[in-house]
């Protein structure tokens, strides 16, 4: 999917460092066509090092040839080769969830657990579009642990994919696509916010009628006030999709179709 240029989205970002940690390491560019959440883990400065180096190499291949997919694993292999040949880099990686959309599509494409959700105005319905990289995952889905278990499991961080890691040529990149739709909503977030705010609180926050910076604000705020642990960063994007709800659509509205 290629940027549109001419036309330009409504979106809100905002990142912030949390209550917790001294440094940012999470890393986002917002473009209208495109938007990147990158989450770095490491320690020191490695973290920002490999965030930052993912948004610079995405954003960077993605305008050159078109492909999100090759743009993310392009960012892995420089990511990978930049700790090899750096020690004090060594073990650096960053988690991503990158966004591309035109005025009638969008694509989102993830590794790790930084997440996209998709909101619904018209059916006040929040859904989690994505499906995290980690442990927790895999072991919900082989019926191990229920996810009630799973937010109090001490390796409840712990991810199954990342750029930059040593252990694999290629990372496994998991993409949606779809169609936009009037009165939607994407989030596109780091672990830092959702590990702090439930996803029935995200939902209220994102049924207000605020501006998208202030939705963005106060989930920032929300999360902080709930610890702020981590890191905290997200981008809001706004469907291009204007119109009137239709009688079909307020029917589905009543009923919860």
């Amino acid at each position: 999917m290629e940027q549109d240029t001419e036309f330009q989205f409504n979106y809100a970002q905002s990142t912030d460092v949390g209550c917790v940690r001294e440094l940012n390491e999470d890393s986002i560019f917002s473009q209208s066509g495109l938007w990147l959440v990158a989450d770095g883990m490491g320690g020191h400065a490695c973290g920002e090092v490999a965030s930052a180096m993912a948004v610079k190499q995405v954003t960077e291949s993605f305008v050159k040839h078109g492909s999100l997919d090759n743009a993310i694993q392009h960012a892995h292999r420089e990511i990978t080769e930049a700790g090899r040949n750096n020690l004090a880099q060594s073990g650096m990686g960053t988690t991503i969830v990158a966004m591309v959309g035109d005025t009638l599509h969008y694509q989102i494409a993830w590794v790790g657990d930084s997440r996209a959700y998709l909101w619904d105005a018209r059916l006040a319905k929040l859904v989690q579009i994505s499906e995290d990289h980690s442990l927790m995952v895999r072991l919900i889905n082989a019926g191990l642990i229920t996810a009630e278990d799973a937010k109090t499991h001490p390796q409840r961080h712990m991810i199954t994919q990342c750029l930059g890691s040593t252990e694999i040529e290629q990372v496994k990149i998991d993409t949606i696509e779809s169609d936009w739709g009037c009165g939607q909503q994407i989030l596109l977030c780091s672990d830092g916010l959702t590990d702090e705010v439930s996803d029935q609180l995200i939902a209220e926050i994102m049924e207000t009628q605020m501006s998208l910076k202030e939705k963005t604000d106060t989930l920032i705020k929300t999360a902080r006030q709930a610890g702020g642990r981590d890191n905290i960063s997200l981008i809001i994007i706004e469907s291009p999709t204007k119109g009137p709800v239709t009688f079909i659509q307020k029917i589905r509205n009543l009923f919860g179709w």
